[in-house]
């Protein structure tokens, strides 16, 4: 009688232990559920490419795959388009929301897109020019940065550590400068080579003291590869001096600054 039962016992264990993994459409599933939309998959080995683009899989660690039977993700979709309805009225805050973006590998993360693309710098001191001179302007540790820059405040070189499109803009003071002086201010790259970029500012008058010609100049540069540099200069037909800072009777500040936004 104990025999008997043991036998019955393991016959009925044996199909509970061998079906670990449930197939719809197909007598040979590669995940612990598995759908074969199309019918097409073989009955033994691994299905191809193409047999797997009508397949969805949930995996025993829980991940899902759409056109996939080994996702690496807890969504995994290996072609094709997501769609979400209604998401054009689901509107999200700007300056609190983050950006949704891919990686090279497709796996979707977010950003602070604003906060990420932007540099900012302020001129270290201010710095003397000299006639016809053509002067690295060296600026100090970045208050905003991103991966997409690195900047050595000795040599006054920055790095793009991406391709892309960016927006410039560079603001200089210069004083204890004659009449008739013209500032340039300009974008060269590194090794040295002509202008990327460059606008300048005239003064019809002597200019001295804390006070001086401000001017901006805002240019596109459109970087080819990571790892492209340039350096930011001022070239003056007279001697003059590039201020840091401007103190006057309506108080001190900076004036002299570079801002870089990704676009």
């Amino acid at each position: 009688m104990k025999i008997k039962l043991l036998a019955v016992v393991n016959a009925l264990a044996f199909p509970m232990l061998t079906i670990a993994q449930v197939g719809i459409n197909t007598s040979n599933p590669q995940a612990a559920f598995h759908v074969d939309a199309a019918k097409d998959n073989p009955t033994t080995g691994i299905p191809s490419v193409l047999q797997q683009a009508n397949d969805f899989v949930v995996t025993g660690t829980g991940n899902m795959g759409i056109g996939t039977t080994v996702p690496t993700d807890k969504l995994d979709v290996s072609s094709g388009n997501v769609r979400i309805r209604n998401i054009n009225s689901n509107i999200g805050v700007g300056g609190n929301d983050r950006v949704v973006v891919a990686d090279a590998n497709g796996v979707l993360k977010t950003i602070n897109f604003t906060d990420y693309s932007l540099f900012h710098a302020r001129l270290t001191a201010s710095q003397n020019l000299t006639t016809i001179s053509i002067t690295t302007l060296l600026f100090s540790t970045p208050l905003a940065t991103s991966p997409f820059y690195s900047y050595n405040t000795s040599t006054g070189i920055l790095t793009f550590n991406q391709p892309g499109n960016y927006l410039i803009t560079l603001q200089a003071s210069f004083s204890n400068a004659a009449a008739g002086t013209q500032l340039l201010l300009g974008i060269r790259p590194v090794p040295d080579a002509n202008y990327l970029g460059r606008g300048s500012h005239y003064n019809a008058t002597a200019t001295s003291g804390t006070v001086g010609e401000l001017m901006n100049y805002t240019t596109m540069l459109v970087i080819p590869a990571a790892g492209y540099q340039i350096r930011f200069t001022a070239a003056p037909n007279q001697n003059c001096t590039v201020l840091a800072t401007e103190t006057g009777s309506t108080g001190s500040g900076n004036v002299t600054n570079v801002t870089i936004q990704k676009i």
